[in-house]
């Protein structure tokens, strides 16, 4: 695996958590939550503040990603919202666009 590929792999990883947490939001009727940054540092911490409603815009897309401002990596993807809270990018590297849309749980 390159790097670019554990870098998207990493993010993939992420947003399925995110996933998991939008479910559990969505279970106990809450309307926000804090979902995990998106980024590619395997060891990032951060947290995430957003509506569920907003995280769904982010997930329309499976090259979009939310990430705490800072975090984004200009040689792979590129800001298209920057809301305060987080980031909205969107992946523009060939191999990490293909790589993360291969591995989005919502295309299956």
């Amino acid at each position: 695996m390159n790097e670019h590929e554990r870098r998207a792999t990493t993010e993939a990883l992420f947003r399925d958590v995110n996933e998991r947490i939008a479910e559990s939001a969505e279970r106990f009727e809450a309307t926000e939550t804090e979902f995990v940054c998106e980024c590619a540092d395997p060891n990032c911490t951060h947290r995430v503040p957003a509506s569920l409603v907003e995280y769904e815009e982010v997930r329309e897309d499976p090259t979009t990603f939310l990430v705490v401002p800072g975090h984004e990596h200009e040689d792979i993807e590129r800001v298209v919202e920057d809301r305060g809270r987080f980031r909205i990018i969107e992946k523009v590297q060939a191999v990490v666009r293909r790589t993360v849309v291969r591995l989005d749980p919502r295309s299956a």
